[in-house]
């Protein structure tokens, strides 16, 4: 016979699988599974599609057509919420639904709002179990926690490089460092992410579409493109990223030094741009996050070169790191890789990933965590 703990993580697992039929789309609010389950079964259910739309909980809840019973139990990935809001708070609608167990994955990583939703269960007769499946339930939502803690956007970079740390020969090439399950796993996170960007170089040498094709599903996030000086734009016609069905999503983010003849080219083209000020040669990355988090856009993931890397990386404008590592050797002196521009002296200058995560997609590894 199934034990009940173990009941319970396979009704979390299936509240989580709910969550992400929403990948990417919530954005800038978590998403949410919500199942409720009597006699061991699943009789309702939902999951939190848009911002702006029904919680998760309100859904499975609207959904459900029967009377509590003794066993009744509404499995939530994420701490309800106890505020009004756009949508009233859901821990009313619980109460009132007179369910009477409830068991959470994660509570809310709002400061100001963590345990709360727990708290006003409790004090209205209902048994709450929180922990279930935690890490997973947590991890789903990483954009979400950041951007809700520390009111910007999650500022994340994609590396892939060699054995011996190279991201691009000496000549800039790096089709492909990766296998295709590598190159695949991507796509999960270019779905997630409300933005990915790219510097100019990398449109000019690799012209990619910088889609999420997962299945037979093509979607696309916001996408950016660092142009500093506005350079190459008498290609743009030819690059996916302005001529595609998802163009309108593209914006160019320039300097503020750029010429004004440039300037007004691209505008004639009717791409969208970002102006932002430059600090020694370089766009202020700083003040296109800040852009970012007025746009309410939570997070941006960037597929950087390894001197854009290295900038960002030294002056502590990443957040977080997905480092993919072939197991090959380019040999290649004058290679490019993570250190352009910067010198280190000691193992006391190093810079540390924390909350790592490992994984492995044939013989290439993955590892990810969050810069201390």
């Amino acid at each position: 016979m199934i034990k009940e703990s173990e009941q319970n993580i396979a009704h979390m697992e299936y509240a989580v699988r709910l969550a992400k039929k929403a990948l990417g789309q919530t954005h800038p609010n978590p998403m949410v599974g919500a199942v409720i389950v009597e006699g061991g079964k699943v009789v309702a259910e939902g999951y939190h599609q848009k911002s702006g739309d029904k919680h998760a909980e309100i859904i499975a809840l609207d959904s459900y057509t029967g009377t509590p019973k003794a066993d009744t139990t509404l499995f939530i990935t994420l701490e309800p919420c106890s505020t009004e809001g756009r949508t009233g708070a859901c821990t009313n609608a619980i109460i009132n639904s007179g369910i009477k167990h409830v068991v959470i994955g994660a509570v809310d990583p709002n400061p100001n709002h963590a345990g709360a939703g727990v708290k006003l269960l409790e004090s209205a007769g209902i048994s709450v179990q929180v922990g279930v499946l935690e890490e997973a339930c947590r991890e789903m939502n990483l954009i979400f926690n950041h951007w809700i803690v520390e009111n910007r956007p999650l500022c994340a970079l994609k590396i892939a490089m060699t054995l011996d740390g190279c991201m691009a020969a000496s000549t800039g090439h790096s089709k492909w460092i990766t296998g295709e399950l590598a190159r695949k796993d991507v796509m999960y996170w270019r779905r997630l992410f409300p933005a990915i960007a790219v510097t100019q170089n990398t449109v000019s040498s690799d012209n990619p579409m910088l889609t999420s094709r997962l299945g037979d599903e093509v979607s696309c996030s916001r996408r950016f493109v660092f142009n500093r000086e506005l350079r190459d734009l008498e290609n743009y016609k030819n690059y996916h990223l302005f001529s595609d069905e998802f163009r309108s999503k593209t914006i160019v983010i320039y300097g503020a030094k750029a010429s004004r003849d440039r300037i007004e080219a691209l505008e004639g083209m009717g791409i969208e741009a970002w102006e932002i000020n430059e600090s020694e040669d370089k766009l202020d990355m700083g003040e296109f996050l800040n852009r970012c988090a007025e746009e309410e856009i939570s997070g941006v993931f960037i597929e950087p070169g390894a001197k854009l890397a290295t900038h960002m990386i030294s002056n502590h404008l990443a957040d977080y790191l997905y480092i993919y590592q072939s197991p090959k050797l380019l040999m290649d002196k004058k290679g490019h890789s993570l250190g352009r521009e910067r010198f280190s002296e000691l193992m006391d200058e190093t810079i540390q990933l924390v909350d790592l995560k490992r994984d492995q997609f044939g013989d290439d590894a993955l590892i990810r965590g969050y810069l201390k």
